[in-house]
């Protein structure tokens, strides 16, 4: 069976005016798709039609176009009725709520290829973080790595001292996705509205099993910044449409 995918669309993106004065971050159009698009075309390559989307900024727009363009899907569509002053972390509560088993992850603004899934999806005990290798931002999600393993994540690590970059795409399985979803609902309350869901992920006092997965090289941007998005545009979507004209002509 399958894991459900949790998509994350809730969010203002104020940081992305005024391109999203009119419409949520993940309708943005990328190339000749929106940002969502690419996310449903790599679940649907990996054989994954079962979602939950969590919603907020302009809710309305998200249900329409994804009810419109991917009747083949099972969404189930979660208000984060807070979004204007809540993060990831309680988007993702309202989510977990109501739900037990293995999840992919994804933030709604990554554009990234399928096969990134591909490489997280054989992962059935632990938590599996898709991770671009290279020096990172201050204001990326980072992970610091021993032995393989992830000790520390989140903005405020020292980038000297990190791997690379969680791209927002993940996944939980097993004890360890049970044991997570009980942390971010721990977590969700007063005084944390702000945090991010990766909060949850550093908090955990065993993180035994939340391992990076390399992604390096594969085209994929989480989009951020203006520049970001035009990363996005001029870099990754060239990339992606390579790739796949490559696999048709096999």
């Amino acid at each position: 069976m399958k894991p459900t995918a949790i998509i994350l669309a809730a969010g203002v993106s104020r940081r992305m005016r005024p391109l999203t004065d009119d419409r949520p971050k993940c309708l943005l159009p990328v190339g000749p798709k929106a940002v969502i698009d690419w996310q449903f075309e790599a679940l649907h390559t990996n054989g994954v039609h079962d979602v939950m989307m969590v919603v907020g900024y302009r809710k309305e727009m998200v249900q329409d176009y994804v009810q419109t363009h991917y009747p083949a899907f099972s969404v189930r569509f979660i208000e984060n009725p807070a979004y204007e002053s809540t993060n990831t972390l309680f988007s993702l509560s309202h989510a977990l709520r109501g739900w037990r088993g293995d999840f992919f992850y994804m933030n709604a603004d990554v554009v990234y290829d399928a096969r990134i899934l591909e490489r997280l999806a054989p992962g059935k005990e632990g938590g599996y973080l898709a991770i671009d290798k290279k020096q990172c931002r201050d204001e990326e999600v980072k992970v610091e790595v021993r032995s393989g393993q992830i000790v520390a994540i989140g903005k405020h690590l020292d980038p000297s001292a990190c791997e690379g970059e969680f791209i927002g795409v993940a996944k939980f399985a097993g004890q360890f996705a049970e044991r997570f979803r009980q942390k971010v609902l721990d977590l969700a309350v007063e005084g944390n509205e702000m945090q991010f869901f990766e909060y949850a992920l550093d908090q955990l006092e065993d993180k035994s099993g939340l391992v990076p997965v390399d992604v390096t090289g594969l085209p994929c941007v989480e989009i951020d910044f203006p520049e970001d998005y035009e990363y996005a545009v001029e870099s990754v979507v060239p990339r992606l449409l390579a790739a796949q004209g490559a696999e048709r002509d096999v």
